[in-house]
């Protein structure tokens, strides 16, 4: 471990105040309102007199006795960290869960996940309930405030520099543990959302089991080092929310579809309301123990020096935040479409630039002119893809959406990096009809071109053998402007292609085409498996000849 790395909390503050002794052992206030309340306005309880019943006493109790410690001359968060740090970062989550969880939760509504009866809530903004989108807040700020609560007790900050004992397993072993375990809960939801009931346990676990895997990949041996503020952390707001969230749907304040759910009910909550609950804690106090550690910031500083010295992974990142959220706004899906091809192409351009100096520039500009003249020709006469007509919306070029091309010199780029050495003129292409095999029937099901028939969802299958040659000849051209394409190693181009499978499996199945999502995912995973694994050995042959891997047809989502 660094020496950054190893750095640990201040030591926890000195014994309790009596003001903060007098505090906790009011903690039985908060359960007090809930009896009263429920007492008042049950059964036909709404969602507002639920948050003034069960998590605005909780979320007033922990404020209070949050301020009175700062009032006291105390830290916010005792050992854990400074004020600073623990309102900063308690905002950032604050805006991050409103941005998160919003789309998220509309997405559930709209396809009948759960719902709310008539007369139960306010007002629907974006159509989430006002009650709910301050819920996403009110989580926030409960588990938050809860962090700080036991900070201040001295939980947590005696384990800080536990992964830096001598002898003991390195930080790297707890990162990518839990970074790895994250992914695999991830996938699981990958594989239950397209069945009917595993719909929403497959929502939460895709939703929430990424943002888990980045922060253990970032700071997994500073979580473990406080696991015990961790786990309390967890614990005590999900337990209580738990019993308020049984009690509502008892109430029918609110209801769960019996057929998108596994079926389990443990005490009459459903599974997939106790995860839901269990998880969004574990975000909210993982991020924050992340903010709160003074390690956080130094490797926060490494990753920016990163940034600057491959500055296409921004733009990778900006690509990566464009997709995800593409499935959870169906108005928005042009604009997205737009937005996330523009920025791969970027992405591509800056890192082309950087490998290949101004010949990137040529590469991008036969690259263009060809997606233009091909789907031109393909439109007008049916050869090589089939009879097909475009439809999309946006700004275009004789006819053809401008992220058609962008997408011709991104994905051809990405398949050269995805290809084996020796064997990328004829292997590429491959890997751009494995692309294709999602993103044509999402197009055609969206609305950006149609073909005249079509056996795969919509597509025909000339249009794979047509993407296969069209692909096969860019390539050519390409390589004939920089051989050096035909070695191209770009590990973080063969990540993006990764990436890109998990998204379209992802994608698609929100979108109603969870098989061919499926099938493109398997087959871009297989067509990348040969490069990543078997590590591009051996001199190229096709470097002395000049061949490389092939083109991708230009049609992204």
């Amino acid at each position: 471990m660094s020496g950054a790395d190893a750095v640990a909390s201040p030591a926890a503050a000195p014994g309790e105040t009596a003001a903060e002794c007098r505090w906790w052992r009011t903690w039985f206030l908060p359960g007090l309102a809930a009896v009263v309340g429920g007492a008042a306005w049950a059964p036909e309880m709404t969602y507002l007199q639920f948050h003034v019943t069960f998590t605005l006493p909780w979320l007033t109790w922990l404020l209070v006795g949050a301020l009175r410690a700062v009032r006291a001359g105390r830290s916010l968060a005792g050992g854990l960290g400074g004020d600073r740090a623990a309102w900063t970062g308690l905002g950032a989550l604050s805006l991050a869960a409103l941005a998160y969880t919003w789309p998220w939760d509309r997405a559930l509504i709209a396809q009948g996940v759960r719902g709310y009866p008539d007369g139960r809530v306010l007002a629907a903004l974006g159509g989430v309930p006002l009650e709910e989108i301050a819920f996403f807040l009110i989580q926030t700020w409960i588990v938050g405030l809860t962090v700080f609560a036991f900070g201040r007790a001295g939980v947590g900050a005696s384990t800080v520099a536990a992964t830096a004992r001598p002898g003991g397993p390195p930080p790297q072993l707890f990162r990518w543990a839990g970074a790895l375990l994250a992914l695999a809960g991830a996938g699981a939801g990958l594989l239950l959302w397209p069945t009917e009931p595993g719909r929403y346990l497959g929502f939460i676990l895709v939703w929430s089991m990424p943002v888990v895997a980045v922060q253990w990949a970032f700071g997994g041996d500073l979580l473990w080092a406080r696991r015990r503020a961790l786990a309390y952390a967890i614990a005590l707001p999900t337990a209580w929310l738990w019993l308020a969230d049984r009690l509502a749907i008892g109430w029918s304040i609110w209801w769960i579809s019996e057929d998108l759910t596994l079926g389990p009910r443990p005490f009459g909550l459903p599974l997939e309301e106790a995860a839901f609950f269990l998880l969004v804690s574990t975000m909210v106090a993982g991020g924050l123990l992340l903010a709160l550690h003074r390690a956080a910031p130094a490797r926060l500083r490494r990753l920016w020096a990163e940034l600057a010295r491959r500055p296409w992974r921004a733009w990778l990142v900006v690509w990566a935040l464009t997709m995800v959220p593409t499935p959870l706004f169906p108005d928005l899906f042009a604009p997205l479409a737009y937005a996330s091809t523009t920025a791969l192409a970027l992405a591509v351009l800056v890192y082309a630039l950087r490998r290949y100096g101004v010949r990137a520039w040529a590469l991008f500009a036969v690259a263009f002119a060809f997606g233009v003249a091909v789907e031109v020709l393909g439109e007008r006469t049916g050869f090589p893809f089939g009879a097909y007509t475009y439809l999309a919306p946006g700004p275009a070029l004789l006819g053809v959406p401008l992220l058609v091309p962008l997408g011709w010199f991104a994905f051809t780029l990405i398949a050269l990096a995805v290809a084996p050495r020796g064997r990328a003129r004829w292997f590429a292409p491959l890997a751009l009809v494995a692309w294709d095999l999602g993103l044509d029937p999402l197009m055609v099901r969206e609305g950006f071109w149609a073909f005249e028939q079509g056996q795969y969802f919509g597509v025909p299958w000339s249009n794979f053998a047509g993407w296969y040659l069209a692909g096969w000849l860019l390539v050519g051209l390409l390589l004939r402007i920089e051989p050096r394409l035909a070695d191209e190693e770009g590990g973080d181009l063969r990540v993006t292609f990764a990436a890109q499978a998990f998204l379209i499996g992802v994608g698609l199945a929100f979108f109603g085409l969870p098989v061919a999502g499926l099938i493109a995912a398997v087959a871009m995973l297989a067509v990348a498996a040969p490069g990543t694994w078997a590590g591009r050995r051996g001199p190229s042959a096709g470097a002395r000849r000049g061949p490389s891997a092939g083109a991708r047809r230009g049609r992204s989502a």
